[in-house]
C-alpha cells in the first residue's frame, strides 16, 4: 500500500482536461482525492495536505467579453484556495504560464496577480507554494490546443486556422508527464519552488502541422489569421522538471488513434 495513501489531498478543476487526468492518475496510483470543479459545493472546513489548483477559466480568447468572470473564477479561486493551504499549513500547487510576463488581456492579468498574491503568501506567511509554470499542455482528452485542432482536422477534412505564420515556436508536453511530475510532487520528491512543465523541445506550428499530417497520411487544409493577442516568438522550457518527456511525435499518434475511434 502506498505509504502517503492516507494523505488528504484536494484537485480543483477535477472535471476539465488536466485535473481529469490529474485525480486519475492520483487514484491508479493509490490516493484517494477529492475532486472539485466551479459552482460545485464544497466543504471549506476540511484539512487537506496537499491543494492541487486547476479550476480556472483557460480560454484567453473568451476573457476580453467576460473579465469579471475571469477574475472572479482565476484570481478569487485561486485566493480562496491559497487562504486554505495557509491556514491549514497545506502544500499549495499552482500552475502559471508563459503569458503572465505583459498581460494583454483579463486570463493572464488573473495568473500574473495570482503569482504575486503567492509571493506574498510566501513572503509573510512561509506558505509552502509550488508553481509550475506550464508550457502548451496537450493529450488524448484535449478539446483545445493545436495538437488536437489539428490532428481533427486532418481526420475530419476540416480546415485548420493558423495564427500568425506558423513560424512561432512553442513547447508541446503531454499531459501525461504533467501527471507524473505531480505524482513525485504528493511523495514529496519535489520541494517548495518554482519550477518549468515542459519537453525542452521547440516546435514551430508549421512543424507540428507536417507531424500531423505524416502521422494521420492526410492533408491538413489551412488558413491563416492574424494573431488574436500578441504571442511571443518562442516559449520553450529552458530547465524542465519533467522527466524522461513523452516525444510530440508519440503524443499525436495517440490523438490521432483516439480521434479514430471517436470518429468510427
Amino acid at each position: 500500500m502506498n505509504k502517503y495513501a492516507n494523505m488528504n489531498i484536494l484537485v480543483t478543476g477535477s472535471r476539465g482536461f488536466i485535473g481529469t487526468v490529474v485525480i486519475n492518475t492520483l487514484r491508479e496510483r493509490g490516493f484517494n482525492p477529492d475532486g472539485v470543479d466551479i459552482g460545485d459545493p464544497f466543504d471549506e472546513n476540511k484539512k487537506y495536505d496537499i491543494i492541487l489548483h486547476f479550476g480556472a477559466r483557460t480560454l484567453i480568447r473568451n476573457s476580453f467579453s467576460k473579465p469579471y468572470e475571469y477574475f472572479e473564477d482565476g484570481l478569487g479561486l485561486t485566493m480562496k484556495y491559497l487562504e486554505m493551504a495557509r491556514k491549514h499549513d497545506a502544500i499549495f500547487l499552482f500552475p502559471s504560464s508563459g503569458s503572465t510576463a505583459e498581460p494583454s488581456n483579463p486570463y493572464s492579468l488573473t495568473k500574473k496577480q495570482a503569482v504575486e498574491w503567492i509571493n506574498l503568501y510566501r513572503k509573510l506567511y512561509s506558505t509552502r507554494v509550488i508553481i509550475f509554470r506550464l508550457f502548451n499542455i496537450y493529450g488524448t482528452s484535449a478539446r483545445k490546443g493545436a495538437v488536437y485542432l489539428f490532428s481533427n482536422a486532418a481526420l475530419k477534412g476540416e480546415k485548420a486556422i493558423i495564427y500568425g505564420d506558423g513560424t512561432h515556436i512553442r513547447d508541446y508536453v503531454n499531459v501525461e508527464d504533467l501527471a507524473k511530475t505531480i505524482i513525485r510532487v504528493v511523495d514529496g520528491k519535489i520541494s517548495p519552488g518554482d519550477y518549468e512543465i515542459g519537453s525542452g523541445k521547440g516546435t514551430s506550428v508549421n512543424e507540428l502541422l507536417n507531424i500531423v499530417e505524416k502521422i494521420s497520411g492526410k492533408k491538413v487544409l489551412t488558413e491563416k489569421k492574424p494573431f488574436i493577442v500578441e504571442e511571443a516568438d518562442e516559449l520553450v522550457a529552458r530547465n524542465t522538471i519533467v522527466e524522461n518527456p513523452m516525444p510530440l511525435n508519440e503524443g499525436v499518434r495517440k490523438i490521432i488513434d483516439e480521434l479514430k475511434k471517436e470518429i468510427k
